[in-house]
């Protein structure tokens, strides 16, 4: 029963992220999670909350999350002083991997950097290509998601972004 349910719970935010981009008025929640950052600090859903947050899920073998990650960095300086926050989530990959994809990366990652060793929380998020990038509202709530690249440039998330910032 607790599997169905969970699974039911999975599809329908995945139906919420399917069905479109804008999802700005109440928007699906987060699911509940708990990881630990390269670092040892513990993250959960309510670490998402109180100001706009930028979610990417990525691996380092992804060749676009290698050529969009130095964007997420330059958005996180762009960034620095306003009410929003940036979280990395390694998956589909090692530990070993993405520590050292890290390690040999300094000056790209200015954010934390989690990793989902068995890929439940990128599950949970619906999360099944890399990167998976969404943008969440300072309650939680989904606003934008995208997979693949070119996510900075478009237009609704430039948008959504300045719209998040006014309203944080």
């Amino acid at each position: 029963m607790r599997k169905s349910l969970s699974f039911v719970m999975v599809l329908l935010f995945s139906l919420f992220l399917l069905g479109g981009v804008h999802a700005d008025a109440g928007g699906p929640k987060v699911p509940p999670f708990e990881l630990l950052s390269l670092d040892g600090e513990k993250y959960t859903d309510k670490d998402l909350l109180d100001k706009p947050t930028l979610l990417i899920f990525w691996a380092s073998w992804c060749g676009t999350c290698k050529h969009e990650l130095p964007k997420v960095r330059d958005l996180k300086e762009k960034m620095k002083g306003k009410p929003f926050q940036v979280i990395a989530i390694g998956f589909k990959d090692s530990e070993a991997n993405i520590r050292g994809y890290v390690k040999s990366h300094p000056d790209v990652f200015n954010f934390p950097v989690l990793y989902d060793s068995n890929d439940r929380v990128s599950t949970r998020f619906g999360a099944q290509f890399t990167p998976t990038l969404f943008l969440l509202n300072k309650k939680g709530e989904l606003v934008l998601h995208h997979f693949s690249g070119g996510f900075f440039e478009r237009r609704e998330f430039q948008e959504a972004l300045q719209q998040l910032l006014k309203e944080a």
